[in-house]
């Protein structure tokens, strides 16, 4: 499970609840998983899809959704997707090669999945596994019920194999109702935290529609996206007219935005989707028709201009915040006027605007951490996160500018220089273990990781544990590569490599990586070698009529750069790179790097 796990999706661990959920799966049981926003929960099917032989089907709610989560498994695992906005020959197709055995994967609406064409082919399909995305959406009591939804347990008649019911916001009346509605049978249940360490999350309270929009501008301007450099931001509105006077307002005053809502075609909607992930436009201004299941990383700053329906609703859009673990803020404008717009449009959907409505007030007044009340609203415990503007006794607004320094410190890591002191740092740890550990687990020691290699050798009991958590982990990757590369480092072992301070120098008298050139040489190499790997991206992505990222993720060319993988087997060790891309595309970014070293 684990070698698939690095072979397919370039991954070394599991995070929580994945491995437990996957076991049983496997094991034939059916389960529910509620895990948070960015927790993981797709790669459950995912990874069970690539373990076993046939077909899993998964339900999915939104076009968008389906078609980011197929480009994700382009070069990994045969998939599709079958969806009103294809033609009916198209459709033809895929799900012949469904029911040929062409596809590991495939996505359907639950509409197409409950059509009568669909379910009379349905038993000749290989299908081993129905998954259910988003399954918040089957309860009434979930914040965005879909009535199809909750036809979805006739799909059972037809199939023998385990359903997997996946959601990242399910309060234990809306448990109940999923498990009853899909006849889920002695499901294993994954309930991991609803806590966000990483979100820093703040209300603030506009007297006039004037003030709004100033605070507005001051989180953007704070956040860098005027210069393009502060990652992504959603602007979430309760109207499609709000969306639109706010997204004329945000490029009235020099920001590049777009706007997103159900009221535009597919097709537009499919374009500023495009030019939102690829970071053409880092400032989206929707409606909640956008996010849900959205898999964008760096996304730095969610602010809500208007409240939403629910505090559910909150807590999963807001999650689209920082899902790469590095800080990020989430920014909710209290009005009582808002109120009243929501309280419209849940009549409309025939909700009842009461509960929700009066959840989201009482989140607006807590005097408590915010966090502890999201929390504590699915049912979980959990101290203090002491980074709300509650817990911080402020606006926030200036530890949000540090926080935006940090993020800032991360970004530029291959050119990010030890201090003295930080190298000093790095020597110690080295001291404490020589030649016990690699550099990952040496970078995360130092970073104070909660890693499973961390925890499990003891880690966190160093000196030395969590001394560097604000510099980049390619830093010090950086660092130890131009330590190995001038001598001061020695590695220890081939297939196992681990790192010591060379004993052919006194530590007293080492050679310090930067001076003479060597760690400033080691990344100014790097920097060439990614401008290199970016430009061979590029021209394969068009080759290919793929998305940058369906190739190789920025992320990825950044670890390889600053690792400088020498053959293959390395290459395929690399976080998120994994053995079968590494041997597709080896040959090409291997031959960059060896341009690069000589």
């Amino acid at each position: 499970m684990t070698a698939t796990l690095n072979q397919v999706f370039g991954l070394t661990e599991f995070r929580p609840g994945q491995r437990p959920a996957l076991d049983a799966l496997i094991n034939g049981q059916d389960a529910l998983v509620i895990m948070p926003t960015g927790g993981g929960k797709s790669l459950i099917y995912q990874l069970f899809a690539a373990l076993k032989p046939g077909l899993t089907l998964v339900i999915s709610p939104l076009i968008a959704l389906m078609k980011d989560q197929v480009d994700a498994l382009a070069g990994r695992l045969p998939a599709a997707a079958c969806h009103s906005a294809m033609d009916e020959l198209e459709q033809m197709r895929i799900l012949s090669r469904a029911s040929t055995g062409k596809l590991q994967l495939l996505y359907i609406s639950p509409e197409r999945a409950l059509s009568a064409s669909f379910r009379n082919l349905l038993p000749r399909m290989p299908v081993n596994l129905l998954a259910i995305d988003e399954a918040h959406c089957i309860s009434q009591w979930g914040h965005d019920f879909r009535p199809e939804y909750r036809e979805l347990g006739q799909l059972r008649d037809h199939l023998r194999c385990p359903v997997v019911a996946l959601t990242a916001t399910a309060t234990r009346k809306v448990e109940g109702d999923i498990t009853k509605v899909l006849g889920l049978v002695q499901p294993h249940i994954e309930r991991q935290s609803f806590l966000r360490p990483n979100l820093s999350y703040y209300i603030e309270y506009p007297a006039s529609q004037k003030e709004k929009q100033e605070r507005l501008l001051f989180w953007l301007e704070a956040q860098g996206l005027r210069r393009s450099t502060g990652g992504k931001c959603i602007i979430y509105c309760a109207t499609r007219k709000t969306v639109e006077n706010l997204n004329d307002f945000l490029r009235a005053h020099g920001f590049s935005a777009g706007m997103y809502h159900a009221g535009k075609s597919a097709m537009r909607r499919d374009r500023m989707q495009t030019a939102y992930s690829s970071s053409k436009l880092p400032i989206l201004v929707a409606t909640n028709a956008f996010g849900m299941g959205m898999d964008q990383p760096d996304v730095r700053l969610v602010l809500h201009y208007q409240v939403p329906g629910s505090v559910a609703a909150y807590y999963q859009e807001s999650g689209r915040a920082g899902r790469d673990n590095l800080p990020a803020t989430c920014v909710l404008f209290y009005h009582k006027a808002d109120l009243v717009t929501q309280s419209f449009l849940l009549g409309k959907k025939g909700n009842t605007p009461g509960d929700g409505l009066e959840d989201i007030k009482a989140y607006a007044t807590v005097t408590g951490c915010r966090q502890k009340y999201l929390c504590a609203y699915f049912g979980e415990d959990v101290p203090a996160c002491g980074r709300c503007d509650l817990c911080r006794g402020d606006t926030g607004s200036h530890d949000f500018i540090q926080d935006q320094e940090i993020l800032r410190r991360q970004k530029s890591a291959p050119e990010y220089e030890l201090s003295e002191e930080e190298i000093e740092r790095v020597r110690g740890l080295l001291r404490e273990l020589p030649g016990k550990f690699g550099k990952r687990i040496l970078a995360a020691v130092l970073r104070g990781s909660r890693s499973s290699d961390v925890l499990k050798y003891k880690l966190d009991r160093s000196g030395f544990y969590g001394v560097m958590r604000g510099v980049p982990e390619e830093s010090l990757l950086a660092y130890f590569a131009a330590g190995i590369a001038n001598g001061s480092i020695s590695v220890v072992g081939q297939k196992y490599p681990k790192l010591a301070l060379s004993s052919a120098m006194p530590a007293g008298r080492q050679r310090k990586p930067g001076t003479g050139g060597s760690l400033k040489t080691a990344a100014t190499g790097a920097d060439g070698l990614l401008r290199r790997l970016k430009i061979w991206r590029d021209r394969e992505a068009r080759r290919l009529k793929w998305k940058k990222y369906m190739v190789v993720q920025n992320a990825v060319l950044v670890r390889i750069a600053a690792e400088q993988p020498q053959n293959t087997t390395q290459l395929a060790a690399i976080k998120g790179m994994g053995a079968l891309r590494a041997e597709r595309l080896g040959a090409e970014i291997l031959a960059l790097v060896r341009a690069t070293r000589t």
